[in-house]
Order: C-alpha cells, then structure tokens, then sequence
C-alpha cells in the first residue's frame, strides 16, 4: 500500500536509490547490513510499504555515497 500523501519528489527519490543500490551491485541484504537494519525493512522502503526515519533515510544515503541538502524555498 502506497502512502499517496507522500510528495511526488519522495518518490522519485527511492526509485533514485534503488537504481544506486543496483549500480553498486549491492542486494537488499548487504545494504541493510551497511545501515544497520533488516533486509525486510529495505525491502518495505523500497517498496513504498513503510517510510523510513530521518536517522535510517541519511545512513542510506551514506550507504550509497549521497548527501542531502537542506535549502529554504523561494518564496512564491
């Protein structure tokens, strides 16, 4: 079941690292073991059926040698 409250850019952003996890050639099992949990929760992660915390969503991208920035919007 897809959370459809979630931003469409949140999306894109898993379907981003699961195209990274695949260009590392890392299985759902190795990545979790990288980040510190389960291969079921990657699974969940990666398939829209649970959200990671802000603590597990930076050590995936650490995982995977990303960064993310914070940045205030323009104001419309």
């Amino acid at each position: 079941m897809t959370n459809t409250r979630l931003p469409h850019n949140y999306n894109q952003m898993i379907t981003m690292l699961i195209e990274a996890r695949h260009e590392k050639k890392l299985s759902q099992d190795k990545l979790a073991g990288i980040i510190g949990c389960t291969e079921s929760l990657v699974h969940k992660w990666e398939q829209h059926k649970r959200v990671p915390s802000g603590f597990f969503l930076m050590c995936w991208l650490d995982a995977l040698g990303y960064d993310i920035e914070i940045k205030k919007r323009k104001e419309e």
